[in-house]
């Protein structure tokens, strides 16, 4: 359960990254999302917004509160099997929250270099090397150029 000043304990940052092995699983032999090493960023991420942060902790909080993951041994020591159970219990008990958590979860994740390699992302800006463009046709300016002067001349 996250601290009374909304900051993740050593135990948050466990159930965190077996909640994000849940939410991005591994991939034959690609790690999942906690796998990686992403509930760091997560958590840094989740601070550029209340939005985000709120909902990071409220799933954090939620999943801290269910009753089976508490009677055994928290939520890293349920089977794969509850730990789904918990999130569904989770996102069905606060959708708004879940949802903006799963914006989190994925937004670092696919920011990730590692992810970006193994999609094949090729992560450049559109030009140079990019798009080809139409040539530029001056006829586009027509109508503006038919425009009387609609600003003040400078003092």
């Amino acid at each position: 359960m996250p601290t009374s000043d909304g900051q993740l304990t050593p135990a948050d940052r466990t159930v965190l990254t077996h909640v994000l092995d849940q939410i991005i699983p591994p991939d034959g032999d690609f790690p999942g999302a906690g796998g990686l090493g992403l509930a760091e960023r997560v958590e840094r991420s989740s601070q550029r917004s209340a939005r985000l942060r709120s909902a990071l902790l409220s799933v954090l909080d939620a999943l801290s509160l269910d009753i089976s993951s508490r009677a055994e041994g928290g939520y890293a020591a349920l089977e794969a099997e509850r730990q789904i159970s918990a999130l569904t219990t989770v996102e069905s008990s606060l959708p708004e929250q879940f949802a903006g958590f799963i914006e989190l979860v994925y937004e670092t994740y696919y920011t990730d270099d590692r992810v970006y390699k193994r999609i094949g992302w090729a992560g450049r800006p559109p030009q140079p090397e990019g798009f080809d463009l139409d040539p530029w046709d001056p006829a586009i300016l027509e109508n503006t150029r038919k425009r009387a002067p609609f600003w003040r001349q400078p003092a």
